[in-house]
């Protein structure tokens, strides 16, 4: 399978090419684009005796700013960039950054962005930014639960997707080494490194878009997997997502496994999550709830779950105003300095800004 999807990927890319004529379309262009989202929120937390007291109540922001061009040949052939930069300090200060061809023939894309399996999947809806029960941009408790497949993150790979036909697209990724992203663990200066921890992963996922009448549907599945360096078992992941909308009403949900985790076996992670959303004009409000559980062989399940219950309104273009309340709860005995414990509310209002 790994074969089949490189090959495929690296044929209908390099046929694109060799049949492309000297084009007379103009340099690329970088324009500038991004998001900044900013909360105050107010913490009040059940936590274990003898845990040290926190502090209640925390400004923090999440963003990032894009650096993005394409041009398009004489032939049809589309080139472009993309290179997102972390709005604030981080350890991995630029985020994705690849470029890309598309033409009749679909899309590939080569270099740091998520798996075909990550960006295909749908899942649950969020009432507000910044925060979610399913993938949030930020995690208060340092709880976060996630439907979608992630194991391969922002490691650099080679992405296809297909043309859309009947509502359906295909999409699949190649992950040569799925530690390695240029200038964060990795180096263009260097030789490939040696194995260790995932390699030669791939990604598979399918999705169906379409609108009957008012009703819009939206459906998706993925499986990937990868082999482990000096573990016994390989560890995969597999998705399923659907979301509805009607009247203004958006309903959806999300289901997520991962396998034998870190090579090893029964160590697992299942996750799903169910929300509403309902708007009308520049508003909108809904609630979502998620839980995931973690099974390792011979312990304890470990489960946690979140519900998000929160408003938007849109105050122009590119600026919404947002609040709401998120109730976390987990089976930890004990925080940790990223990590709370037991039941956590937490009272948030926020800004959100794209350009």
């Amino acid at each position: 399978m790994k074969k089949a999807i490189l090959g495929t990927t690296a044929l209908v890319a390099v046929g694109a090419l060799a049949a492309a004529p000297a084009s007379a379309a103009e340099k690329i262009a970088l324009g500038v684009g991004g998001y900044m989202q900013s909360t105050y929120f107010y913490q009040s937390a059940d936590e274990p005796a003898g845990t040290p007291s926190r502090i209640s109540d925390k400004v923090t922001q999440e963003g990032e700013i894009f650096f993005t061009g394409s041009t398009t040949l004489d032939n049809g052939l589309k080139f472009g960039v993309n290179v997102q930069l972390e709005a604030y300090q981080a350890t991995d200060q630029i985020d994705e950054t690849y470029i890309f061809v598309e033409g009749s023939f679909g899309r590939v894309l080569l270099g740091s962005e998520d798996s075909a399996a990550y960006l295909m999947h749908y899942t649950s809806p969020s009432p507000v930014p910044m925060y979610s029960a399913d993938s949030a941009n930020i995690y208060p408790t340092g709880q976060g639960n996630t439907t979608r497949p992630n194991m391969f993150a922002d490691t650099d790979k080679i992405t296809y997707f297909s043309p859309r036909f009947a509502g359906f697209q295909l999409g699949a990724s190649y992950v040569p080494d799925g530690n390695s992203e240029t200038g964060s663990n990795g180096s263009q200066y260097a030789a490939p490194l040696y194995k260790a921890g995932l390699d030669r992963g791939w990604s598979a996922a399918a999705n169906y878009v379409n609108k009957f009448g008012m009703v819009d549907v939206a459906v998706s599945a993925a499986y990937q997997e990868a082999d482990v360096a000096a573990a016994s078992e390989d560890q995969s992941e597999y998705s399923f997502g659907a979301s509805v909308g009607i009247a203004g009403f958006t309903v959806g949900a999300g289901y997520g496994v991962d396998r034998d985790i870190g090579g090893v076996k029964d160590t697992d992670n299942k996750a799903w999550s169910a929300g509403v959303t309902y708007g009308m004009g520049p508003w909108s409000v809904g609630v979502q709830y998620s839980k995931s559980t973690a099974e390792a062989s011979g312990a304890a399940d470990v489960d946690q779950t979140t519900w998000l219950v929160g408003g938007q309104y849109t105050l122009g273009p590119g600026i919404t105003a947002f609040g709401g309340w998120q109730y976390d709860e987990n089976d930890l005995t004990a925080s940790t300095a990223s990590r709370m414990a037991g039941d956590t509310n937490t009272f948030f209002i926020g800004t959100a800004l794209s350009f």
